[in-house]
């Protein structure tokens, strides 16, 4: 296997992972609030608060992307509801699916959280938390050294503040049902582009010139997504716990269902 494509198998992987932590959170997240209130509707309230920030960046994410690349937009919300199917619905922003509205510009369109989570979380992991240190010290495998880097980490003004921002994003930015309506296409079209290039440029410096740079690119995203997903399972270990407590204080406790909350 060459090098070139560990870093797109890495963040594919983080990406699938990340799916199934993020249906759980969302859906014991809900079941904390439930169990706190004890009423559905003000449940909702208090789930929704506690991911605003993500859900804010998700729609605003939607609204500038659509309005860069010309797509007119509608009505826009960051109020949560329930839909008919009795799913939650956090936000969303209406644009206009015109004949002009080609499948790049759609996916581009329905990706945008995702990138800008993407940023947000390399943007915090480096320059809030200092990642770089800690990784050093985990490649390195120096006790000495990881203790000191974790120890920074810990010492991060703010820095409840910075990992519940880390978890709102990282839990609002994957993309929903509606948001990957144009993927198919546009995914067919991308790998027929590559066949293309990969074969009209292959064994020449043109394609070994491009690989450095997409190995480079996948590899943010994967760091970035493994960000995501350490925040995640603390933040789960939390919800998990406070599940518990709440159950045991109010002699009741939760019964999942199979739905899907959409931002």
């Amino acid at each position: 296997m060459n090098d070139p494509w560990m870093p797109f198998l890495a963040a594919a992987v983080a990406l699938l992972l990340l799916v199934f932590l993020q249906r759980w959170i969302h859906a014991h997240l809900h079941g904390v609030s439930l169990l706190l209130t004890g009423r559905a509707e003000l449940a909702l309230v208090v789930y929704a608060v506690i991911l605003f920030p993500g859900v804010l960046l998700h729609e605003a994410s939607h609204w500038l992307s659509a309005t860069l690349l010309g797509v007119r937009t509608g009505s826009v919300s960051l109020l949560p509801r329930r839909q008919p199917d009795g799913t939650l619905q956090l936000g969303y922003v209406e644009y206009y699916r015109g004949r002009t509205l080609d499948p790049l510009r759609e996916s581009l369109i329905g990706g945008a959280p995702l990138i800008a989570g993407t940023a947000i979380i390399l943007l915090i992991g480096y320059r809030v938390f200092g990642v770089t240190n800690l990784a050093e010290a985990v490649q390195a495998g120096d006790i000495n050294a990881l203790a000191g880097a974790m120890g920074e980490l810990l010492a991060t003004p703010a820095f409840a503040l910075w990992l519940y921002l880390l978890f709102a994003v990282a839990n609002a930015m994957l993309p929903s049902k509606s948001d990957r309506h144009a993927w198919p296409a546009f995914l067919l079209w991308l790998a027929g582009l590559t066949v293309v290039v990969a074969f009209a440029t292959r064994g020449n410096a043109v394609f070994n010139n491009l690989a450095g740079p997409v190995a480079t690119f996948f590899g943010y995203i994967a760091v970035a997504l493994y960000i995501a997903i350490a925040v995640d399972i603390l933040f789960m270990a939390l919800i998990a716990a406070a599940e518990w407590l709440l159950s045991r204080a109010r002699g009741m406790s939760v019964v999942y269902g199979g739905q899907v909350n959409e931002q």
